[in-house]
């Protein structure tokens, strides 16, 4: 439950997050959602800035737009907008006769006094252009253009037309933005002839002076006496002096006043108001969508955090195990390549799903990138969400590894190179199988980029022929290979299952042996006079007790060649053992007649193995020396440290009874002693028993013959340090 409720939790915090980047996105002017938290209120903002710079920019063509085609207040449309050389005669054109031409042409201004040019026309482009040419020698609207030559000025009455109809647009589009008393940019312009103290005023709320102006919160002031412009604005028209004086109708001997005031309170509607509402909005949006990722992102960080601790575990308190799906069998290279595809699916699906949900519920073009975008984001996490928790759960289990493709391939690999070595050597095996394949593989290689350049078929056919061939050859030797490995095999079961015959048949024995040697026993107490049948008694209590030792060897030296053998290590002096070993088995040794020679460090020699089993490979190597050592002679025995190695031996030499025409190797088989052991106590299975022990103790057990010198070192690691030392 609790995994369940992560999960929900998670991919809620994900859509909340895409939520707040689509607020951000289209409530923050593109994402520019920081620079709405960092920057002052509207009045304080570039934006406002940049549009009292236009507005103060507009007033000059306002000004000088309404000189030209007003009077009294009024549009004046007789007045002349231009003259032109026609035919060797000058011409005037008002403005109303511009207009009707222009619409002759097909040209008018829209309900929003915009240019356009889609009417219906009565005089063509091409016959304005052939048969109405004319030489533009004066503009009301350009008072300082003069031509500088014969064909300067030459145009069509169309363009010409067309022309004054763009600056007539922009007269109605200032007298609209200026509209007197329904906006919050208040302004008056005041021009005042010295000489006949006329005055010109163009102002769109006469009643509010400089004064009045200052006190609405943003304010402009200039005047002719003074260069310096007083002002609570951060930028002005640069050349806000220079319109000033341009615009002036009494030339030098003159003086003007220049006052612009913006309500910061934006009560009437219009560009400011707008933007004002528009720039609250907005940053209300940021302060949304800012908090909102940032609770969202740390809401995804936790809710992921939590699924990784829950995933693999089944909900119950006492069950500790990682739960593996079927799915986590996949190999992790997999199913981050088929995430991949997906991803690309998604990409290449979503915009045509959309485009078919667009003819259902309709249009939503300025939405569309958006909604495809994270439509394939969401796809592609709840994607990521699956992948990534097979990942996490092959890892918390310690399978990662194991079902990984790299893994898998290596020991394929690797089983390829072990049953190939069974044939040939490793270096022959490297050389058949790498170099042939690499060379293979950079020729495909090659082809396929040859293909891809050129365009060669050929050179695809040859690839794809060359990579069939090298992997049937491949398939071929891998068939062999394992053929030869079954083959293998089977002989080692048959080994095997001999050791078991042999185990199995020395315990059924073990049962009737022991009544033979118990029955062999009370017989020899009935105090028997014959004394033929005490001789009798005597070899049956020999050959019995024999049979039982070879019975015994026979179970011990099937268990420790198969490994079937408990090892408890534990940390043992070497030496301590060795000295006990010594001292039970003195009696033997002045029996045999033998002189033991002991070599000891004399510290204690730690070791790390099983005491069980060392002291029956040591009872095993010292019997051999009382069965076989000459007599009369001495068994030496050393203890040494290799402190390099880390190991400490145990070697005992002594001076064969008989000749050693024997191998070191053939001594530690089974039944080594052939035709010897069976006129002997012995089994012939001592050295194997106490081979077989030191191997699976991690040991070495060396045998070594010099004429009819015979030494056995048994050599077993050392103890760690902190053992040695607490010794």
């Amino acid at each position: 439950m609790k995994k369940i409720i992560a999960t929900i939790l998670n991919i809620c915090m994900v859509v909340l997050c895409l939520g707040s980047l689509a607020i951000l996105q289209f409530g923050s002017s593109q994402g520019n959602a920081i620079s709405y938290l960092t920057q002052p209120d509207y009045e304080d903002s570039p934006q406002f800035e940049a549009l009292a710079s236009g507005s103060i920019t507009d007033i000059f063509d306002y000004v000088e737009l309404t000189s030209i085609f007003e009077k009294d207040g009024r549009l004046n449309l007789s007045t002349i907008i231009a003259q032109a050389d026609q035919d060797g005669s000058s011409v005037s054109y008002s403005l109303d006769y511009l207009i009707q031409y222009a619409r002759s042409m097909g040209f008018y201004l829209n309900d929003k006094n915009n240019l356009v040019s889609n009417g219906v026309g009565t005089v063509t482009k091409e016959d304005d252009e052939l048969n109405h040419k004319i030489r533009v020698t004066y503009r009301a609207y350009m008072p300082d253009y003069k031509p500088a030559s014969p064909t300067d000025g030459q145009m069509s009455l169309g363009t010409l037309a067309k022309e004054a109809l763009g600056y007539l647009s922009r007269y109605y589009a200032v007298k609209s933005e200026f509209r007197s008393g329904e906006g919050n940019f208040y302004f008056n312009v005041t021009y005042l002839d010295n000489t006949s103290g006329e005055s010109t005023i163009y102002s769109n709320y006469p009643a509010f002076d400089s004064d009045a102006m200052r006190a609405m919160g943003k304010y402009v002031y200039a005047d002719s006496d003074s260069l310096e412009v007083s002002t609570n604005l951060r930028s002005l028209p640069q050349d806000l002096v220079t319109l000033l004086q341009a615009r002036n109708p009494y030339g030098r001997n003159s003086q003007y006043h220049f006052s612009v005031g913006i309500d910061c309170s934006f009560k009437n509607k219009d560009q400011f108001q707008v933007e004002a509402s528009d720039y609250d909005n907005r940053r209300r949006d940021s302060i949304v969508g800012l908090t909102l990722l940032v609770v969202s992102s740390v809401g995804i960080v936790i809710t992921l955090c939590l699924m990784v601790l829950f995933s693999g575990h089944s909900g119950k308190k006492d069950d500790t195990k990682i739960h593996l799906l079927y799915m986590d069998r996949f190999p992790p290279e997999l199913l981050v390549a088929l995430f991949l595809l997906l991803s690309w699916v998604y990409d290449s699906v979503t915009p045509v799903f959309l485009d078919s949900l667009s003819m259902v519920i309709g249009s939503f073009d300025e939405w569309y990138d958006t909604i495809s975008t994270y439509a394939s984001f969401l796809l592609k996490y709840l994607t990521f969400l699956v992948m990534f928790f097979s990942i996490v759960r092959n890892y918390k289990a310690d399978e990662l590894w194991q079902v990984s493709l790299i893994k898998r391939i290596g020991d394929l690999i690797g089983h390829y190179f072990q049953i190939a070595e069974q044939t040939a050597s490793r270096f022959v095996t490297t050389v058949l199988f790498v170099i042939p394949n690499a060379a293979a593989c950079l020729m495909v290689i090659a082809m396929f980029v040859h293909f891809y350049r050129a365009k060669s078929l050929y050179a695809f056919l040859f690839a794809i022929v060359t990579l069939i061939i090298v992997i049937s050859i491949d398939f071929y030797t891998w068939r062999i290979s394992t053929g030869l490995t079954k083959a293998v095999n089977e002989q080692v079961k048959s080994e095997r299952l001999k050791a078991d015959l042999i185990t199995n048949v020395s315990h059924d024995l073990k049962t009737p042996l022991t009544s033979i040697i118990s029955y062999v026993d009370l017989m020899k107490r009935e105090n028997i006079e014959n004394p033929r049948v005490q001789e009798y008694l005597e070899v049956l209590d020999q050959k019995s007790t024999r049979l039982k030792t070879l019975t015994e060897d026979l179970v011990e030296a099937s268990k420790a060649s198969s490994g079937n053998v408990n090892i408890d290590f534990q940390d043992i002096d070497y030496r301590e053992i060795v000295e006990q070993a010594l001292g039970e088995f003195e009696d033997k040794t002045e029996a045999a007649h033998l002189t033991m020679v002991p070599s000891f460090p004399d510290h204690p020699v730690m070791i790390r193995a099983d005491g069980r089993h060392l002291w029956r490979v040591i009872e095993n190597l010292l019997n051999n020396c009382c069965k076989y050592a000459l007599r009369d002679s001495r068994v030496y025995v050393d203890i040494v440290e290799d402190p390099e190695k880390k190991t400490a031996t145990c070697t005992i030499k002594n001076i064969s009874s008989r000749p050693l025409n024997i191998s070191p190797e053939e001594l530690t088989e089974r039944f080594v002693r052939g035709d010897v052991s069976r006129t002997t106590e012995g089994s012939g299975l001592g050295l194997s028993i106490a081979k077989s022990l030191t191997k699976l103790m991690d040991g070495d057990f060396i045998i070594s013959i010099d004429g009819d010198l015979y030494k056995a070192s048994v050599v077993l690691k050392a103890a760690v340090k902190e053992a040695n030392d607490k010794s």
